[in-house]
């Protein structure tokens, strides 16, 4: 191996184990959480969440301007005073969007603690922009082991600070939001430290400055509105959900969506040490990884839903009171297969390949589908059950439609796998569903098997090329 696939293997461990410590620390909250919150204040806790989501995005693209700029560079290449002074920009941007956002919240909003929640979330966004920007730096860099301690620092902070508060005895999900504000300006100010030939050089904001900033907020703002559309696909089903069913359906709805995500966070680790290699890869070298890549990431996916009977009859005992929503995670489970494809692989190849404009294409025609789907499932039909298929059903067709476009550069033809990948998808919502826990674990069993007979021989090359790779590089 020589010292370029050394470091590509450092840098994903570091984040692997970051990840792993994040997926590790929501486990564990993910459980306690409901259980010791009561339905209702975990339900406000769910509600900001959603509304982090969101106000996450109100960076006008800064952060994935950087990202996408500056994505390949070694560290040393960077000017710190255009990038100090775009971060310093940033900032005063955000507090002023934070004070409007939080006035316009207590002028406007109705309902028991939604204009407090939302105030919240635009504070708590202030500081995880501001962090997420010089991880951004780091990560386009690929300085892997510095982002890795300000990500694991971030969460093992909240974690602490939670964990302090129950024993105490304290059940409040105001006290849950200020623990994670706290743990995010603490990791914001240790972020600042590691960057900080960055952050703290002499930075003016002339013309030049002025010329970086329009120019890192056109290539980024494409991207974040296509990150955002993203996000509303789900978001829009979940919003409908809250608005027609109230805020405990939604927090109970939204227990079992994090519950299925928590694998994506993982394996995300995949894209944060990707798209710097792949920016400086041959494109013969890219379409040749490709299907390797997707290959590695499918199989074992598949392989974890064989866990679902045992975890649902732990979560059913461990959390009664959710027991109702429990059944909905035969229904999103198979989520984390799209998703994890979709953001480790194709989307990072789309980012290698600077297509902002397809991801934005795709993700729109997807909330357009979203509000249709939920409109229909939600108001026209008032039934919850398919509004949570109707959640499956979008991501399946952004990832599908996604990769069927990135096949046209790539050079890859995935429609036969995506349709075997579906239908072993849907014998596993269908079985686990409908049967009886120990018929469904063998059915999908043996789904799993035939499966992997099929693809045995594809299996096998990607198998002898990923050695080959690792052995090369």
């Amino acid at each position: 191996m020589n010292g370029k696939f050394k470091k590509f293997l450092k840098g994903f461990l570091h984040a692997l184990s970051a990840n792993i410590i994040r997926l590790l620390i929501s486990i564990v909250l993910t459980l306690l959480l409901p259980k010791l919150l009561g339905v209702e204040e975990y339900s406000y806790w769910q509600l900001y969440l959603f509304y982090v989501t969101y106000t996450a995005y109100s960076s006008l693209g800064f952060c994935e301007g950087i990202y996408l700029k500056h994505g390949g560079k070694e560290y040393d290449e960077l000017e710190p005073k255009l990038i100090g002074s775009q971060f310093w920009a940033l900032a005063i941007y955000e507090i002023v969007f934070c004070l409007v956002g939080a006035g316009c919240a207590c002028l406007f909003l109705s309902g028991e603690y939604k204009s407090l929640i939302l105030s919240l979330a635009l504070v708590s966004s202030l500081f995880d922009i501001l962090r997420y920007f010089l991880q951004s730096v780091l990560q386009a860099t690929n300085r892997i082991q510095e982002y890795a301690k300000i990500v694991t620092s971030e969460r093992m902070l909240f974690f602490g600070f939670t964990i302090v508060f129950l024993l105490l005895g304290v059940r409040d999900f105001r006290v849950l939001i200020a623990a994670e504000i706290g743990a995010r300006i603490i990791s914001m100010i240790y972020a600042m430290v590691v960057c900080r030939d960055v952050v703290f050089c002499k930075a003016g904001y002339g013309k030049a400055e002025f010329g970086e900033t329009r120019e890192i907020i056109s290539i980024g703002f494409k991207l974040l509105l296509a990150n955002l559309a993203s996000q509303l696909i789900i978001g829009v089903v979940r919003f409908m959900i809250e608005q027609n069913w109230g805020t405990v359906v939604f927090g109970k709805v939204s227990l079992t969506l994090s519950l299925s995500n928590m694998l994506v966070t993982c394996i995300s680790a995949v894209s944060i040490v990707l798209f710097p290699v792949l920016k400086n890869l041959e494109k013969n070298k890219l379409n040749e990884l490709y299907e390797t890549m997707r290959a590695v990431l499918t199989v074992p996916i598949l392989f974890v839903l064989l866990f679902f009977v045992p975890m649902k009859v732990i979560l059913s005992a461990w959390l009664p009171q959710y027991a109702d929503s429990l059944k909905y995670l035969a229904i999103l489970l198979p989520i984390c297969l799209y998703e994890t494809r979709y953001y480790a692989l194709i989307n990072t190849y789309q980012k290698a390949y600077r297509k902002e404009n397809e991801i934005l294409l795709v993700n729109g025609i997807s909330v357009a589908v979203s509000v249709l789907l939920s409109l229909v499932t939600v108001y026209a039909w008032n039934n919850l059950d398919l509004a949570v298929v109707a959640i499956v059903i979008l991501m399946v067709f952004k990832s599908v439609l996604s990769e069927i476009l990135l096949g046209r550069y790539v050079g890859v033809n995935t429609f036969s796998a995506n349709v075997m990948e579906s239908v072993v998808v849907a014998i596993f919502i269908i079985s686990s569903m409908f049967f009886p826990y120990h018929y469904a674990i063998l059915t999908y069993l043996i789904t799993y098997l035939i499966y992997l007979w099929i693809t045995r021989k594809s299996l096998k090359k990607h198998v002898m090329l990923a050695k080959e790779l690792v052995t090369k590089r």
